[in-house]
């Protein structure tokens, strides 16, 4: 007889993400998690006290997914402009990660929508305000504006409710960018 499989933390981790990521959160149950390892439950409960710390492990893969794009983002040459993108991106191409990060009822809007961190204001505000001569204040405001902007953008793309080409928000985050004289 051949030995047990041993069902490790990183494998139901994994199995779960990728279900996350597949079909959303409201897929992610014991039951389903067990059948896609072909185990009973019991290896799941020995490693997570519950459903919600397995949700809340997966939140944080998800979050920690999301802020490796921006910071990598953030890094390039236009700074504003790739984050941006790489937010509008993540939406395009995790929507049910970003419907769970970002869309989903929630006692405050997300952090990482509304404000501007020291990372976003040492890499792109305070650059952006030394290159346009506009006061950093003033910068922060018109990038959270844009930011919002792509937020609805992205949004939209989550929710497969889209039509229109990549090129074309492209075209509208770079004249939403330049209407607010921020442009990188």
């Amino acid at each position: 007889m051949p030995p047990k499989q041993r069902i490790t933390r990183e494998m139901i981790l994994e199995t779960s993400f990728a279900m996350f990521c597949r079909d959303g959160m409201e897929v992610v149950n014991a039951r389903s998690v067990a059948k896609a390892l072909n185990c009973s439950t019991q290896p799941i409960f020995s490693y997570y006290a519950g459903m919600d710390d397995l949700k809340g492990a997966l939140e944080n893969k998800a979050r920690e997914l999301f802020e490796a794009g921006i910071a990598a983002a953030i890094e390039s040459d236009k700074p504003l402009y790739n984050g941006c993108m790489a937010y509008f991106q993540f939406a395009m191409k995790q929507p049910n990660l970003f419907r769970q990060m970002f869309l989903l009822k929630r006692d405050k809007c997300p952090d990482s929508l509304m404000a501007i961190n020291d990372a976003l204001r040492t890499k792109v505000v305070l650059p952006l305000a030394e290159k346009t001569g506009v006061d950093a204040a003033q910068v922060e405001t018109r990038c959270v504006k844009l930011w919002v902007f792509t937020h609805g953008l992205a949004s939209l793309a989550a929710m497969g409710l889209l039509d229109m080409s990549e090129e074309t928000v492209v075209e509208m985050i770079n004249e939403a960018a330049q209407n607010y004289a921020i442009i990188d």
